[in-house]
């Protein structure tokens, strides 16, 4: 049998570990979160030595970077109360507009609101569409969402509680699936695009909203980002590897205000990426 990619090589990417072990990537990214695994991230791409992974060393420990991951939603569960006023100082109400002209919606339409929060765009997207799931990792952000879903008398955005690497919602289900302000807070935001596009179905768009690259390193620490926003060229470059096409990456009119403990106020340039599942 011909010597598979992963087995030729001896410095590997996530999928090709993932091929090393035979698993699907998903699979190995929980074993990321659950062992102390040999890696280093590179830029923003994991690395590993095949050679440390079948030996199963300590040249680099996963789990390091797991631990952001779960500060991450733990400082989500305590804003989750005060969330949308927060959300409000942050990019008004104009946003979720913007975003819904960005493609055709139609009344039949079941779509997706990955990273929620407290509901701010999935209201939106229900007054145009028959369906909305509204997906968040914490519990707590769900509860006030739904509270102000029933408030306000919508009947139809359905809450699920899910991450955005391993979404419980079946493929190709999705007429459109939007992530707003969520990618940033993503272990692996390339593999959160791929799920995207399992979830869509074909002819369907992905829409993400998101922070342009900054050097604002105190966010980490305070707001829990994993990431310090993204380039416009490593966005479409991963929507090209998750399969899409129509790609269009734009910077977005709008910024996002943020402050820091001492009370400093910033402003955040924003980007617009879009992207199609091919009918085939």
């Amino acid at each position: 049998m011909a010597e598979t990619k992963a087995y030729s090589k001896d410095i590997l990417t996530l999928e090709e570990a993932s091929e090393l072990f035979q698993v699907s990537s998903k699979t190995f990214l929980k074993l990321l979160r659950e062992e102390a695994l040999p890696a280093r991230k590179v830029g923003r791409e994991w690395r590993f030595s095949k050679a440390a992974l079948l030996q199963w060393v300590t040249s680099g420990n996963s789990q390091n970077y797991i631990a952001g991951e779960e500060e991450n939603k733990a400082y989500f569960t305590e804003v989750a109360p005060v969330y949308d006023e927060l959300r409000k100082g942050c990019y008004g109400n104009a946003l979720a507009e913007i975003l819904v002209t960005k493609t055709p919606l139609q009344a039949d339409f079941t779509v997706a609101d990955l990273g929620t929060g407290t509901g701010y765009l999935a209201k939106v997207l229900a007054r145009h569409t028959q369906k909305v799931v509204a997906v968040d990792i914490s519990t707590a952000m769900l509860e006030v969402a739904g509270n102000e879903f029933v408030r306000e008398g919508f009947t139809n955005i359905e809450l699920v509680e899910g991450n955005a690497h391993d979404l419980p919602l079946p493929e190709a289900s999705q007429d459109r699936v939007f992530a707003n302000l969520l990618l940033h807070h993503l272990l692996d935001p390339a593999l959160g695009i791929k799920e995207m596009g399992r979830i869509l179905k074909p002819g369907g768009w992905a829409i993400i909203s998101d922070i342009v690259s900054h050097q604002q390193h105190w966010l980490k620490k305070e707001k829990f980002d994993l990431w310090l926003g993204f380039e416009p060229a490593e966005l479409k470059e991963w929507f090209g590897q998750a399969g899409f096409r129509e790609i269009k990456v734009d910077k977005l009119a709008c910024n996002c205000r943020t402050s820091n403990k001492e009370g400093k106020v910033i402003e955040l340039p924003m980007v617009l990426a879009l992207g199609q599942k091919p009918l085939k």
